[in-house]
């Protein structure tokens, strides 16, 4: 049996930071702000940001808590995708079964898988959703292989 973050939390943690509302670069920027998140330079975690072309970006590593595992990062943009402008928010998790995170992500969701890339090492799905009252696109990145460490970046993009 797996032993790393309690999946549900996990799934928790993606749901109220980045779809509940949708991607919300304030809000999350308050948030942080009023739960004592440790702010980082951006890019100090590569590949976090689902889109290439951003604008202004916050990321944090937060406080490990009831409503976090341990060692979480969240980041949030403001960019362009398409010539649209877009905001983004990302969770990213070490020592997580993602297996059970994506089964877990289906059964609170409707999301409909519309894209799938795979290289070498990671595996990244875009999917189609309504959330918040928001149509939003979710990637989910997460290790090709079973027997790699469990880890998931979970990232949200919805229009501006």
């Amino acid at each position: 049996m797996y032993a790393g973050v309690d999946v549900e939390r996990a799934l928790e943690a993606f749901h109220s930071t980045c779809l509940a509302h949708g991607p919300d670069f304030d809000q999350t920027t308050e948030a942080a702000g009023r739960l004592g998140w440790t702010p980082v330079a951006f890019g100090a975690f590569s590949d976090l940001s689902p889109i290439a072309n951003v604008n202004d970006a916050k990321t944090w590593t937060t406080a490990a808590d009831d409503t976090m595992p341990k060692g979480t990062i969240v980041e949030v943009t403001k960019g362009r995708l398409n010539g649209k402008a877009v905001q983004t928010c990302t969770v990213a998790m070490t020592d997580i079964d993602h297996e059970a995170f994506l089964k877990g992500f289906f059964t609170r969701t409707d999301a409909e898988k519309i894209n799938e890339n795979r290289d070498g090492t990671q595996i990244s799905r875009l999917y189609i959703l309504i959330a918040g009252g928001r149509e939003q696109f979710v990637n989910l990145k997460f290790p090709a292989s079973q027997t790699a460490e469990g880890s998931i970046v979970a990232s949200s993009i919805a229009d501006d």
